[in-house]
């Protein structure tokens, strides 16, 4: 059990995952990506209410979260499109 990982059957098998890792990493990054798309019309709601109501430490929270929520957003898009043209090159 110990030496298992000398094994060339699990050598190739962890070549194998190693180079399909990247399918697992896009699929992830898309779910982050709709994750964040649904989240930010609510925050973006929880900031108006907490404006109107002059709640000052709600208002700086939520601004910070949809901030936030902004920029994870363009950086999983960029590295998705830059991740699927680094690919699209392998492939070549």
């Amino acid at each position: 059990m110990s030496n298992d990982y000398q094994n060339p059957a699990f050598k190739k098998l962890l070549k194998k995952l190693q180079e399909e890792s990247w399918q697992l990493e896009l699929i992830i990054s898309g779910f982050a990506i709709f994750g964040l798309f649904t989240a930010y019309d609510p925050i973006r709601e929880a900031v108006e209410a907490a404006e109107f109501k002059r709640q000052l430490y709600p208002t700086i929270i939520m601004s910070i979260a949809l901030i936030s929520c902004a920029i994870l957003i363009f950086n999983l898009l960029l590295h998705v499109v830059l991740r699927g043209l680094w690919i699209g090159t392998l492939g070549l």
